[in-house]
């Protein structure tokens, strides 16, 4: 369980890593899209070209569900400007449930246009929000998963995506792309054996030379395309730098330090159900042994000597990604939960293999304004010993180089809200704080682990 009494020192720094990451998102991210002269003229006159229309399709007494097919299939280049425009005088009778958000709609701003001398039908649009749109001068188009449609999942909210800690969460819209940078900072001190916590005395009695405490931050950057409405890739790119205190037996105190590009992932997540406001897409991936096991520093023992296993950047193996992951919304929030494996291929070079993992997140979000809103998840970790050995370590001179202690398993809690821009930006921020921890040590137990991220959609 979690020492307050030694642990309390961390709470300032990670509230204060959380005011700085809000504080320094722009705020003119926030500021309402307004739609240019050009485009205001071409709505007054296409406005007189609709009511045209309008009369023209009240003579053929066209039913309302048909009227979608024959006047706003956006997505075909023959479709007039007047066809266009001819749905917003006809929004206060279309048969909605017909609508499909794949055929482009129109703007606020472009509806207050069009319902400037009837403000009480303007209510009865039935899409009063809409993100995201371009006008090309005939035609309105917008991305799939920025609209928000009564009955249908949308991104197109604050709780759209997963606390910003989940990765692979969501799928996008045919032609959509997303990019994303996350900070994540990790501290870890003190050391545990199974559930208890052990003092450095403790562990010196059994090894010469103890860590004490870690730091660990990543900076990772995503890449998001959507080739079709089912299928999403997603490609990650992190850089990784840790530091690690140890304690001799001796009362020699060192530091030893690594950094370097990670292991880089290739993912694809395809949705196989979307329905009531739910949404199910598998996840499979796999990563690639692009980050260093060769990581070296200076110790008392000796210059420019191995580091143990949690010092090394990367696994050195191929891994796959296999995952599921679950959606949920109402129109106060939303819901989740997924489960998510790594899976070691071979040994690397040096003959050993990182253990196998196993992580099962849910989260509970709650939409507060149309730009915020905050999420609680707990989080499931388990994690394997290391497969063979390297054989360039000493497993008696300190427990990180032992493969035998290096397993494990931890629930964690997370706290986390989201801010959201209609035009497609987010920012994320959680902090998760671990319930339980029971591990294969002496180990280094996690104090807390911080995540902030910003996303960008297009």
């Amino acid at each position: 369980m979690l020492s307050i009494n030694k642990k309390i020192v961390w709470i300032p720094k990670a509230i204060g890593v959380a005011v700085v990451g809000v504080a320094s998102f722009p705020l003119t991210v926030f500021a309402e899209m307004e739609p240019s002269e050009t485009v205001v003229s071409k709505l007054e006159k296409a406005r007189r070209v609709a009511e045209e229309e309008e009369a023209a399709i009240s003579s053929e007494n066209i039913p309302n569900s048909n009227r979608l097919d024959r006047l706003v299939d956006v997505s075909t280049p023959h479709t007039s400007e007047g066809e266009n425009r001819a749905i917003a005088a006809r929004l206060n009778t279309v048969d909605w449930e017909a609508f499909s958000v794949d055929r482009g709609v129109f703007s606020p701003q472009t509806l207050d246009v069009f319902f400037a001398d009837r403000p009480n039908e303007r209510e009865l649009a039935p899409f009063p929000d809409i993100p995201n749109w371009t006008f090309d001068g005939h035609q309105f188009h917008i991305a799939h998963d920025d609209v928000s449609v009564p009955g249908q999942w949308s991104a197109a909210r604050p709780d759209g995506h997963a606390p910003i800690g989940v990765m692979g969460d969501h799928t996008h819209g045919a032609g959509e792309f997303m990019f994303s940078y996350r900070f994540m900072d990790m501290h870890m001190e003190g050391n545990r054996d199974g559930t208890d916590s052990l003092s450095n005395d403790e562990v010196l009695e059994q090894f010469p030379v103890t860590p004490t405490q870690m730091g660990m931050q990543m900076h990772m950057l995503g890449a998001m395309y959507a080739p079709t409405d089912e299928l999403t890739l997603m490609l990650m790119v992190p850089y990784v730098s840790m530091e690690m205190d140890h304690r001799t037996r001796s009362g020699v105190r060192f530091t030893t330090n690594s950094d370097g590009l990670g292991d880089i992932s290739l993912s694809t997540l395809y949705k196989i159900w979307d329905s009531d406001r739910q949404r199910l897409h598998l996840n499979f991936g796999l990563s690639f042994p692009t980050g260093s096991i060769d990581e070296r520093d200076n110790t008392p023992a000796a210059d420019d000597a191995v580091l143990p296993y949690p010092m090394q950047i990367g696994s050195g193996t191929y891994d796959l990604l296999p995952g599921i992951t679950y959606l949920g919304q109402s129109e106060q929030g939303s819901w989740g939960a997924q489960v998510r494996g790594r899976v070691r291929l071979g040994r690397n070079e040096e003959d050993y293999a990182l253990g196998d993992r196993l992580e099962a997140n849910s989260w509970l979000a709650r939409k507060w304004t149309d730009w915020f809103s905050t999420s609680v998840r707990v989080t499931f970790r388990t994690w394997g010993n290391v497969r063979g050995e390297d054989s360039r370590l000493n497993p008696m001179l300190i427990p990180t180089a032992d493969p035998d202690r290096r397993a494990g398993s931890r629930f964690d809690v997370g706290l986390g809200l989201n801010l959201y821009d209609r035009r497609g930006f987010r920012l994320g921020v959680e902090l998760e704080l671990p319930i339980y921890q029971s591990l294969d040590g002496p180990q280094l137990e996690t104090d807390w682990t911080m995540t902030v991220g910003l996303q960008a959609s297009f």
